[in-house]
């Protein structure tokens, strides 16, 4: 064959043809990665710029560490260099500002994403994520200048929103670029990059303990390096230049792709498909309204976005709630981070047994952990509870494992980014609110806990009812091939057609 129509090929095929897993592929997953080392970082940088150290009221009258209406002003002892100490945030109502600090940067992500999943589906993955990446390089810079916590709190949120459109279009666009066969082991590394980010910010945290500015001097310098790798190593998403019907542009992207994966004899011979042909099929274009609608669809998304709640308020009410474990936070704070890396038994599962039980299983686990924590945090010196702290963190790490490719295989191409958004954006309202939630621990030890462990079970019933298995399937196209893994009966529920260049598959992975 001289040539090839986009006509007779799914996106996939396109995919294989063009290099599969070639050199392309490993240059933007090397990218993504290193993004998520900074997003690690960012995320916790918090936890030791925020920490509280040891302080007793300047009268000398009451106990050390403890907060009294009666004290005018507290003196801090080591380390002197945190944001507590600088801007006296210990107690009474500027108690309040350090949690604001933490839960500022998931305000200001929340937003990112709620902007972010229909601009990267509008405009596409790459100006988008530029924007966002630019923003980023600015905001982070400001953070470093500020002097003052109102100011600063402004500043984080606004790193907060640029990392998280940077993020979701990265993510997206990495794994639109590899074969389904590729995207679950790839998603298992990316999430567990994002623990080195964690590790290096215990490290950096420890080593300027004394400076929180040069902590977050440290986080301005990897930012430059981001944007000059969105800008030269990321060409446009061919699926969404061929769901938005830019098939023009989509061959380009697709030669170039041949050449620097060494398919070089494949460049040059895509035919486009005959405009006629097209506006009689023209592409369609939806909008976040239809994640909503009808039931099948529906109940299929607030399962995935209760299931990346669930996740979320486990991993960051244990990641928060490391100052009140016994032992040193920069230990404790290393072994929530290191417990991650197994989690990437989740895809050796997921590939085994499929995406939907061992997520069950992974949230199970969460929320057993969870739940039985306060219940022993003062056995054995705390340090059954810090086992326990672990192992919640692994499940809800191994869950996050999964989500990162189940969702992309459960939603179609034209609103992928959207869904990942809202997903997303649910994440955010359980970070947004775990540290003030983890505040209650000082009335009780239980109810925050409790808490935490009710979002995983529900989500694990949630998913067991309403959301099917997706292993060894093609990324869904289109809302068709939603409904087909659903009711094939129905597969035409709504009236959705199939893209033009949706067609039978002539190359068998």
């Amino acid at each position: 064959m001289d040539t090839f129509s986009l006509q007779d090929f799914s996106v996939d095929d396109l995919i294989k043809f063009t290099g599969n897993f070639g050199v392309l592929q490993l240059i933007c997953l090397a990218y993504n990665c290193m993004y998520l080392i900074y997003a690690g970082f960012s995320a916790t940088i918090c936890i030791f710029s925020g920490m509280q150290p040891n302080f007793v009221c300047s009268d000398g009258i009451y106990p050390e560490n403890k907060c009294n209406d009666n004290c005018s002003s507290y003196i801090y002892f080591k380390p002197e260099g945190t944001m507590v100490a600088e801007f006296n945030l210990a107690c009474g109502s500027r108690a309040f500002l350090n949690s604001m600090f933490t839960s500022g940067y998931w305000v200001g992500f929340l937003f990112g994403v709620l902007s972010s999943g229909h601009l990267l589906d509008k405009f596409g993955r790459k100006p988008v994520t530029i924007v966002y990446i630019v923003g980023l390089n600015l905001s982070t810079l400001l953070m470093y200048i500020g002097n003052n916590i109102f100011i600063l709190i402004v500043f984080r949120a606004m790193v907060g929103f640029f990392v998280s459109g940077g993020q979701i279009g990265a993510f997206v666009h990495v794994t639109e670029y590899l074969p389904a066969k590729n995207i679950a082991s790839a998603a298992v590394l990316i999430q567990v990059i994002f623990s080195f980010g964690e590790m290096f910010a215990m490290l950096v945290g420890y080593m300027f303990k004394e400076d929180w500015k040069m902590q977050y001097l440290v986080a301005t310098l990897p930012t430059p390096f981001l944007l000059l790798g969105s800008i030269l190593l990321y060409p446009e998403s061919c699926r969404w230049l061929l769901a938005v019907g830019k098939q023009t542009e989509a061959v380009k992207v697709a030669d170039k792709l041949a050449i620097i994966n060494g398919y070089s004899h494949f460049a040059g011979k895509i035919q486009l498909v005959d405009t006629k042909e097209l506006s009689k099929h023209p592409a369609l274009i939806y909008t976040w309204k239809d994640l909503f609608w009808p039931p099948k669809i529906l109940l299929l998304s607030l399962s995935s976005f209760l299931t990346w709640f669930a996740a979320s308020i486990v991993y960051f009410g244990l990641t928060y709630g490391v100052q009140g474990l016994s032992g040193s936070i920069y230990i404790n704070s290393f072994l929530m981070s290191l417990v991650e890396i197994p989690s990437f038994i989740a895809y050796i599962l997921a590939n085994k047994y499929g995406r939907k039980y061992p997520t069950v299983a992974f949230l199970s686990l969460s929320s057993v952990a969870t739940v039985i924590m306060p219940f022993v945090k003062h056995v054995a010196d705390g340090k059954i509870a810090v086992v326990l702290s672990m192992f919640g963190k692994f499940g809800s790490t191994a869950v996050f494992n999964m989500l990162f490719f189940y969702q992309v295989e459960l939603f179609p191409s034209t609103v992928r980014a959207t869904a990942i958004g809202f997903a997303s954006m649910t994440a955010r309202f359980a970070v947004i609110s775990a540290p003030f939630i983890a505040k209650i621990g000082a009335i009780s030890d239980y109810i925050p806990y409790i808490i935490f462990a009710i979002p995983p079970f529900v989500a694990a019933l949630l998913i067991l009812l309403f959301v099917p298995e997706t292993n060894k399937k093609n990324l869904p196209e289109t809302f068709d091939d939603v409904f087909a893994r659903h009711d094939a009966k129905n597969k035409r529920s709504r009236g959705y057609s199939k893209l033009s260049i949706r067609s039978t598959n002539l190359v068998n992975e």
